[in-house]
């Protein structure tokens, strides 16, 4: 009898597979898999301990990065991207932006979160973000997560969020506090499911209740887009995307054609400066690999 089951870590070829109220080790029968944490899976129970996956759910969503050789598949049937910042131990915007620019790609809602915020160093790194980010229609929160993450609970509530963000920007302290809220029950659940000899370096999946999940992603220092089509890419810009269609010429690159609409946002300080150079660099460093 095959059952059904959800995929919350994973290490190697083994998973941990929850069905029903009881975690599995969850073995493949192929050699190599790919599945990832999120995953809606169907199980043969093979022992009280024991189950053997044997087919993947069709996902709603897939988070993934890719550089110039290869891709790296996240997580799955994700509803929200939480980017988690800090303004220590360094900030790279060129991440956020890629994270965000991949979940406009893939049509999946983005919250970015400012950690760290009382640090006499974050009030103008959080200026910065609401600059960049906060005023072309991101929602940015701002949070001190050993503190507190109450701001997060409604934002998150009957979701499954997945939390990214480069080393030391305070992820696993977010999903900690998180976790300190969830019910009795799922607390039993917790308990069982951390007993077992096996860590993993991949994204774990967590529950906040039963209809609101986390998913911890371990620290990024790189969120690769060489997936994306070059020429779609100013799609992925909401500052950008109402002007799509007005310069001179159809095909324009938006780079250094003349009568471009893009350009002359960015010549009368209309658009962030950093905004459009980010985008003329990632454009660049897409159009070679993509034919």
């Amino acid at each position: 009898m095959k059952h059904q089951g959800l995929i919350t870590s994973s290490y190697g070829r083994m998973y941990k597979v929850l069905v029903g109220d009881t975690y599995y080790h969850g073995v493949t029968k192929a050699k190599k898999s790919d599945y990832v944490v999120g995953d809606y899976v169907l199980v043969d129970i093979i022992n009280q301990e024991q189950a053997q996956i044997t087919d993947l759910i069709p996902r709603n969503s897939l988070i993934y990065r890719s550089d110039r050789y290869k891709s790296k598949q996240i997580a799955s049937n994700v509803d929200q991207i939480i980017v988690v910042t800090s303004v220590t131990p360094n900030y790279n915007l060129d991440f956020i932006s890629n994270s965000l620019i991949f979940a406009e790609s893939e049509c999946i809602s983005v919250l970015l979160v400012v950690n760290k915020s009382l640090l006499n160093e974050s009030k103008e790194y959080i200026a910065l973000i609401n600059e960049l980010y906060g005023s072309i229609g991101y929602l940015v929160v701002t949070l001190n997560g050993i503190d507190s993450v109450d701001a997060l609970i409604p934002l998150i509530k009957n979701k499954t969020n997945v939390l990214i963000g480069q080393s030391g920007v305070g992820k696993s302290t977010i999903t900690n506090q998180l976790l300190q809220k969830k019910s009795a029950k799922t607390n039993d659940i917790m308990k069982s499911h951390n007993s077992g000899k096996h860590t993993t370096t991949n994204a774990n999946l967590y529950f906040i209740d039963n209809e609101t999940k986390i998913i911890d992603c371990p620290g990024l220092q790189e969120f690769g887009l060489y997936h994306l089509e070059h020429d779609r890419l100013i799609e992925y810009f909401p500052e950008f995307k109402k002007y799509i269609g007005q310069c001179k010429f159809a095909n324009c690159k938006h780079i250094e054609e003349p009568n471009c609409i893009i350009r002359e946002l960015f010549t009368n300080n209309l658009v962030s400066k950093y905004r459009y150079e980010y985008y003329v660099r990632l454009y660049t460093s897409l159009r070679p690999i993509i034919k």
